[in-house]
């Protein structure tokens, strides 16, 4: 069952908008528009660009805002926010309070949840995690399984792969 089966069109929060559409690699992608008042979103508001329905959840009070695109497989869930030109794409996932925003990307099947936040240039990809309060920004590039948590920050120029977890308390501990 895709996001989309359950809601009938009077319970959705959200519409695609048909004539105003983007492509992004050999896609379309849809503006959304709100069609209730929920979180911060006003019914009417616009907000950025999703493939289909299948990619933001009717549920919660998750939103893709701005100039922000979702597409391929991506799921944007529960309150989880998505501004700027973010792009989440490929199989990843933003969900439970997960913020991603400005020119942030998180694809393959990268996972921002639990209060995590990336944003500026950051990139999150392969099977990373960005939750926990923690936060990836600046030019970071996170990857392979890659776990950022417990408030830590990974920012600047640092790329990290491998089977690394990076937290508040201590950083570069094997899981």
């Amino acid at each position: 069952m895709s996001l989309a089966d359950s809601f009938a069109r009077g319970e959705k929060k959200y519409e695609l908008v048909p004539d105003q559409q983007i492509m992004v690699a050999g896609t379309a992608l849809y503006r959304i528009r709100a069609l209730k008042n929920f979180g911060n979103v006003k019914a009417g508001d616009l907000g950025g660009f999703v493939r289909s329905e299948d990619n933001l959840s009717q549920r919660g009070n998750c939103w893709v805002g701005d100039e922000a695109q979702v597409y391929d497989a991506a799921v944007v869930s529960d309150d989880a926010q998505i501004f700027g030109r973010a792009r989440v794409y490929g199989h990843a996932r933003v969900s439970d309070r997960g913020q991603v925003l400005g020119n942030a990307q998180i694809f393959e099947n990268g996972w921002v949840f639990k209060n995590g936040v990336v944003f500026d240039n950051a990139k999150v990809f392969g099977a990373a995690q960005v939750r926990d309060n923690g936060l990836a920004y600046g030019d970071a590039e996170i990857f392979d399984n890659v776990r950022v948590v417990d408030h830590a920050q990974v920012c600047g120029d640092a790329r990290i792969g491998g089977r690394t977890v990076v937290d508040g308390h201590e950083k570069g501990s094997g899981f």
